[in-house]
């Protein structure tokens, strides 16, 4: 089972982060690919993901449930995407977490790091490993880049629950033309630690 780690700084304090990535909407809206996000109940959402990997395009139905949170710190969620017309499915069991940095009472930037645990069957399961961790890394980078853009571009003192979307952020984090099929990397603006 593919496992893909990644860890991204946004300067904001880890409760306006913490807000955002629980958010179903407002997080749904930084997914590359991601359409139509419906809240179920207030741990469970649904969506479409149209990615390209390899030479392969899906549209997977995807439902996502938060099966733990630790606020403002850690957040555990399961989804299962299925495309009944390529007959593939994708299972991801995911962690995040947020860690202040800086000092003082209020830091003022939060380290999100995150591991997937990704298990595809079905045709697009046939793409190598290879493949499937650049794709990750593409859609990744560009995740991570909405985020920050979404989140850093709040005006100072906005509340949490007022925060943007990823709705209208930067052109170059959409994705190229021909879909997010291509092997270069995507969101090169996004800081690692």
């Amino acid at each position: 089972m593919p496992v893909f780690e990644e860890r991204f700084t946004v300067a904001a304090p880890v409760d306006v982060v913490w807000a955002f990535l629980t958010d179903p909407r407002r997080v749904g809206a930084c997914v590359p690919g991601a359409t139509g996000v419906e809240v179920v109940d207030d741990r469970t959402f649904r969506l479409a993901l149209t990615v390209k990997v390899g030479f392969l395009g899906t549209t997977q139905d995807v439902e996502v449930r938060i099966t733990e949170t630790e606020a403002p710190r850690r957040l555990v969620s399961v989804g299962r995407g299925e495309d009944r017309r390529l007959g593939s499915q994708v299972d991801v069991r995911s962690t995040v977490e947020l860690v202040p940095l800086g000092s003082g009472e209020t830091p003022e930037a939060t380290e999100v790091r995150y591991r997937s645990e990704v298990k595809v069957l079905g045709r697009l399961g046939t793409i190598g490993d290879a493949v499937m961790k650049l794709k990750a890394k593409e859609l990744g980078g560009a995740f991570a880049a909405r985020i920050r853009a979404a989140i850093e571009g709040a005006p100072a003192g906005t509340p949490p629950a007022e925060s943007p979307s990823c709705e209208g952020v930067a052109p170059q984090d959409s994705p190229p033309p021909g879909g997010w099929g291509g092997e270069s990397g995507g969101g090169g603006r996004v800081r690692r630690s």
